[in-house]
Parts: structure tokens; sequence; C-alpha cells
């Protein structure tokens, strides 16, 4: 949908300053016009809408994640209490988020509305979107093993919010698990049983998701990487709620962890 605002501010910019002037000015148009709509009248900011989309995807997906192999343990239940403890949710947060948990392990539950209103609102952002599965993953591997159900249901969220596989399975290996490819997996009732544990320990390389062998222009350049991607200001900036902060910081922490254990190991 075209604003109001910037087809005022590139009429005015083509007047004054030809095409190059048209683009500049809508740009400033469609902000003004965001910012008095928001500021005077009160109209819900985009980040506002990204961060309640953010939390509503999320909740519903844990639902249908712990319900993926038929039964919701407790350890389920106190993977998803741990998660929002992290959160540090309000009474009225943590309502609407097991309003949300309970909504989503309901039998034949669809949560494809919640996921693709994340997708709209977030504009498909990459940050966003590898967030989201950061939390999924460690919610699904908080006994360090990921059965065949889990899974398939993670891979089913990849296709369904546009999330590479090949990333995915990589944010697994990165934490010790060494599954299959996602497009390898299986469907059959059978394999759902099938389990996969977490090495005993993961060493700073995988955190890093990079080799012993590589070299320190290499896992310098994967340890800058994935702090920029993680840094708090930066998954705010994008509109990530603020109750996610906690969980950016932790990763954070692990990743300057691993990168300091490797320069102390390679002297670097």
């Amino acid at each position: 949908m075209i604003s109001f605002g910037s087809i005022i501010g590139s009429i005015i910019g083509f007047k004054f300053g030809g095409y190059f002037g048209m683009f500049f000015f809508a740009y400033l148009g469609y902000q003004a016009e965001n910012w008095v709509m928001e500021n005077m009248f009160g109209r819900v900011s985009r980040k506002q809408r990204i961060q309640k989309s953010y939390f509503e995807a999320l909740f519903v997906s844990l639902g249908k994640l712990a319900k993926a192999d038929g039964v919701v343990t407790k350890d389920e239940i106190r993977k998803c209490e741990a998660v929002m403890q992290q959160m540090r949710l309000d009474t009225k947060q943590r309502n609407r988020a097991i309003e949300l948990f309970n909504l989503g392990k309901a039998p034949a539950s669809n949560i494809d509305p919640y996921l693709h209103n994340l997708m709209k609102e977030s504009r498909g952002s990459y940050t966003v979107k590898q967030m989201f599965m950061d939390v999924m993953i460690e919610v699904a591997i908080a006994e360090n093993n990921i059965n065949q159900a889990e899974l398939n249901f993670l891979i089913s969220l990849c296709q369904s919010i546009r999330f590479p596989q090949n990333i995915f399975i990589t944010l697994l290996r990165m934490r010790g698990f060494n599954v299959n490819n996602g497009n390898q997996r299986q469907h059959s009732q059978q394999n759902h049983s099938q389990q996969w544990q977490r090495k005993a320990t993961t060493s700073p390389y995988q955190t890093l998701g990079v080799s012993s062998s590589d070299s320190k222009a290499v896992i310098r350049r994967a340890y800058k990487k994935l702090m920029s991607q993680n840094h708090p200001d930066k998954l705010i900036a994008k509109g990530l709620p603020p109750e996610m902060i906690e969980l950016a910081k932790t990763k954070t922490q692990n990743i300057q962890a691993a990168w300091e254990e490797i320069k102390i190991s390679r002297g670097f």
C-alpha cells in the first residue's frame, strides 16, 4: 500500500530534484507520515507489530513443538517455563504465553497464520528468523537430545518462514548434534522414536561453526559475524521483543567465551 506521505514527498522531490529527488523525498515523506501517525494519532508502530507477531508466533510454535511426538511431557513444559523465566515476562505476558502455548498444542491446531504474520510484519528479516529458530532449537534440545518428530517439525518451520535448511542443520551441529541433512528426513511414524544425542562436550570450534583446522582469519571472521548477528542492540533495532534480549546476551557470552578459548589454545 502506497502511503500518502510518500506520494506528496515524491511530487515535491521530482519538482526540485528530478528522479533522484523524487525517490529521496518519497522516503522522507513515508518516514514523516509514520512519525505523525505513531506519535500524534497513536498508530501502533512497525516495531511494536513485529514484537507482537514474534511473541505470538514463538509461543504458539513452542506448543506445537511440545506436541510434535504426540505427548506433552513435564520436561517439555519445564523447557518452556525456562524460556518464560529468561524472558522475564510479567503476569499479563506470561498468561498470554500460556494461552498461545495451549493453542499450539491443541489437536489439529493451525499455526500458519501466526507464522505468516511474523513474516509479514518483519518483512522476512533474516535476523528475526534466525533468532526465532535459535530459540526453538534451544527448547527442543534442552534435555540434550532431539527426536525425529521434533526435527521434522522444526524443518517444517524453516519451510514456513523460508529459513535455509542447511543453516538450520548447521545451527544444530554447532550445538553438538550430528543430525542428517534436513532433505533426508523421514516422515513415517516408525522413525518418530529415533533420537540424536548431543555430544558430551561441545568444542569452542563447534560454537563458532568452524573447524579446528581453519585459519585464524576464517575463525575470526566467523566470530565477528556471529557477534554482529546476535548483538542485542541490532536485535532491538530489527524489532525483536525486549524480552528476547536476555537470551541474546547469553548467546553472545557463549560466542565470546569460545573465541577467547580458541585464542588462548592457538596463541592468536
